[in-house]
C-alpha cells in the first residue's frame, strides 16, 4: 500500500491501530479506522496558533461512522493532535 502523500512503498503498521500505517519516508499516517478512533489520533478541532509546516504531519483516514464511510485527511499538529488544514 503506497503512501498517499509521497507514494513511498516503505510503510509500517501504526502503533495506534493495525489497520493504519505510517510512511517511513514522510511520516504520514493513513489507512482505515472507525470515525471515533480517528478522533483519538487527530482531534476534530483546529489549532489556535500558527504551526510551522515542518512540524505538521499528513493524515488520510477512510472512516466508518454512523453516516457510513467518509474520508478525513489533511495536516495536523502531532503535539496538540489538532487540525492545521483539512482536505
Amino acid at each position: 500500500m503506497p503512501c498517499p502523500q509521497c507514494s513511498s512503498n516503505s510503510v509500517k503498521p501504526a502503533p495506534e491501530k493495525t489497520t493504519l500505517y505510517v510512511c517511513n519516508a514522510c511520516n504520514a499516517i493513513f489507512g482505515e479506522c472507525y470515525l471515533g478512533d480517528s478522533y483519538a489520533i487527530v482531534l476534530p478541532f483546529f489549532v489556535e496558533k500558527n504551526v510551522p509546516a515542518e512540524q505538521t504531519r499528513y493524515f488520510d483516514f477512510m472512516c466508518l461512522g454512523s453516516e457510513g464511510l467518509m474520508r478525513r485527511h489533511g495536516w495536523y499538529d502531532p503535539q496538540s493532535r489538532r487540525l492545521v488544514q483539512s482536505g
